[in-house]
């Protein structure tokens, strides 16, 4: 090697080496930013005519392992869904309250069932009778109270799935630009990095929400299908399809085949869960169409069969003979009686008989005398409450649609309903501290590779100024061989 070669190798060294000062730099520098993968230098053989002339700088690496990250990704959208449905439960199980809860449906039902008893003992009692209504009425605006509350966590969903579309065609939009630039840079460079970085970012928020795949393509670019096989993108963005409902009625449910509902769609393949070989089975969007569509109509269709069969108890002529046998009882359907194959949201329309309610024109003392007296009966006769009482306490076949079996009392179909919600709340957070723990030790795993080790940057550093020492030192001796050959 002759002299020029050896500056030349020396020279290509210190410039190599800055570069990688500059890099290990950048990854102190960021050791803490969110998303952030630790960098390094591709450096390679300089060859000049068969014969090696130093070192070049090739690119910048990424330290990423696509396929842990990619596997933390599902398992992070496994956890998003297992949130979803996790607090959706414990929405509803602390508005219902336990059997043990001073509040609540079942305690909404015992007060009805010691109201009514005291009542039956004393029954001139203003005071009692005032009680009694008091208890009537605060369990029909429990009904409507958590009829509203289910409704809402449809319509919250509902909104969530439409929020959750947008910000899917929105980040697609976001990764075919920087697929564009990163092909631009030919997939090298600090630049490029950089950029691989914010579409990593962009990746994970995708995959939150919905399962996918991303797929290396040429300069650097990547295409993303959905885990079943769905294109999202390819080149150009096919965007999730959505309408949200704005206003859900009671009946309202989805239907492939049509309903009042919408399904999501890609390019008119329909991903909505449960409904063929595309549905989506995970991530958030999952999560919310199965609260939208099974955990609150589920808990509605409940709360609805609770509220016709209080109805139906409190109802007909061997409860109250002042009263017709098809006419309205004590509670009503909107103040009428109800009718068995109408019953979807009653449990909003529960109303007191406004013979009995004094906001509507009546009186408390109907309950003692009965619905359709037309006099005052006498002020000692319990006969009325007395059936009121067996009927709300004798055990009768549980109401299809309840979720429960065998015969129940009124207070034993609340306990059971308040039982049911309280055991699934208990099966949701427990699949969401196991989806959760998975994805948090694969997301440790993960930065435990591709994060930056200060201690071992440092340690880089010193290897770095070793280098260019080394280097510098050679350039020197190269100086001083030439100044020498000059003399002669």
């Amino acid at each position: 090697m002759s002299l020029s070669s050896a500056l030349n190798a020396a020279n290509s060294g210190l410039a190599v080496t800055s570069r990688r000062a500059d890099i290990t730099a950048g990854n102190i520098a960021n050791a803490t930013t969110p998303g952030y993968v630790r960098r390094t230098a591709i450096i390679g053989e300089n060859v000049l005519n068969g014969q090696g002339e130093g070192a070049r700088f090739i690119g910048v690496g990424r330290t990423q392992d696509l396929a842990l990250s990619r596997e933390r990704r599902d398992a992070g959208g496994s956890a998003a869904r297992a949130d979803v449905l996790s607090r959706a439960y414990n929405d509803l199980n602390r508005e219902l309250g336990a059997p043990d809860d001073t509040y609540g449906l079942f305690y909404a039902y015992q007060n009805v069932e010691s109201a009514i008893r005291d009542l039956a003992v004393t029954p001139e009692s203003s005071a009692y009778q005032n009680a009694a209504y008091n208890s009537l009425n605060a369990l029909t605006t429990q009904f409507s109270e958590l009829q509203t509350i289910g409704n809402n966590q449809r319509i919250n969903a509902d909104n969530a799935i439409a929020r959750s579309v947008r910000d899917v065609n929105d980040s697609l939009h976001k990764i075919q630009e920087l697929n564009l630039r990163i092909s631009g840079l030919s997939g090298s460079g600090e630049g490029s990095a950089s950029l691989e970085d914010e579409r990593q970012l962009l990746l994970d928020k995708i995959s939150q929400i919905i399962p996918i795949k991303d797929y290396p393509r040429d300069n650097g670019t990547v295409e993303i299908i959905t885990k079943e096989g769905i294109f999202l993108l390819a080149g150009s963005v096919h965007e999730l399809e959505f309408t949200p409902a704005g206003v859900i009625p009671p009946d309202a449910s989805y239907s492939p085949t049509g309903g009042l509902l919408s399904g999501i769609t890609v390019d008119g393949e329909n991903l909505t869960p449960g409904t063929g070989s595309f549905a989506i089975s995970a991530g958030s969007l999952a999560g919310y169409f199965e609260v939208r569509d099974n955990v609150a109509p589920d808990f509605l269709a409940k709360l609805d069969s609770l509220a016709a069969n209080l109805v139906t108890r409190l109802s007909g002529s061997t409860i109250d003979p002042t009263n017709g046998a098809s006419s309205p009882g004590i509670l009503t359907d909107a103040g009428n009686a109800v009718d068995p194959l109408n019953i979807v949201g009653i449990s909003g329309r529960l109303r007191l008989n406004a013979a009995i309610d004094p906001n509507q024109g009546g009186t408390p003392t109907r309950l003692r005398d009965g619905i359709g007296a037309t006099t005052t009966g006498p002020a000692g006769n319990a006969d009325i409450l007395n059936n009121i009482l067996d009927a709300l306490t004798s055990s009768e076949t549980a109401p299809t649609g309840s979720g429960l079996l065998g015969n129940q009392t009124s207070t034993e179909l609340a306990a059971g309903f308040s039982s049911f919600i309280g055991e699934a709340r208990v099966y949701a957070d427990a699949l969401a501290a196991s989806t959760n723990s998975r994805a948090v030790t694969l997301s440790d795993l993960e930065l435990s590779k591709s994060a930056v080790d200060t201690d071992t940057e440092l340690q880089s550093l010193m290897l770095i100024e070793q280098a260019y020492a080394a280097n510098a030192r050679v350039i020197q001796t190269v100086g001083e061989m030439l100044d020498i050959l000059m003399q002669l």
